[in-house]
């Protein structure tokens, strides 16, 4: 269409640029401002950790093209540890928690939010998005791998 206008999700393979360190500790400031909870921890430059138990933790990460989570062991397990163990819970666990335990990527339960993060205008709903599966999260974690 010779008239429609660009945007970034038009842009060629590889083509939103990258965020910058301090726009990525922007990020998490605000989103730590914004959640007011001490059990957040800092995991990554990308990430942060809100543990469920010691040995289980949902990890939120950022990218230039989405924000997400995924479930974890403590740190320093694999993936395959990790699988292995919450495969006990299976198949009540996955559809609790609306994804798989086992997808695309080596990262258990993973889901994200596509969204240009690269622009601060989509921050507020990121944050939104990422609280409100942080707290599903969390609550169907206790529920059925933590009070099991």
């Amino acid at each position: 269409m010779a008239d429609r206008q660009l945007d970034e999700w038009d842009i060629a393979h590889g083509g939103l640029r990258s965020l910058s360190s301090r726009e990525i500790k922007v990020f998490w400031d605000g989103y730590l401002a914004h959640r007011n909870d001490p059990r957040i921890r800092h995991g990554s430059l990308y990430s942060r950790w809100r543990h469920v138990s010691d040995d289980l933790v949902v990890s939120l990460y950022l990218t230039n093209r989405s924000v997400g989570l995924f479930v974890r062991g403590q740190r320093g397990e694999g993936y395959a540890t990790t699988a292995s163990r919450l495969s006990a819970f299976e198949p009540r666990l996955g559809q609790a928690l609306g994804v798989s335990l086992r997808g695309e990527y080596a990262l258990c339960y993973l889901t994200n939010h596509p969204v240009a993060m690269i622009d601060p205008a989509n921050w507020q709903l990121a944050y939104a998005w990422l609280e409100g599966q942080e707290e599903h999260y969390v609550s169907v974690l206790s529920d059925m791998v933590v009070g099991a």
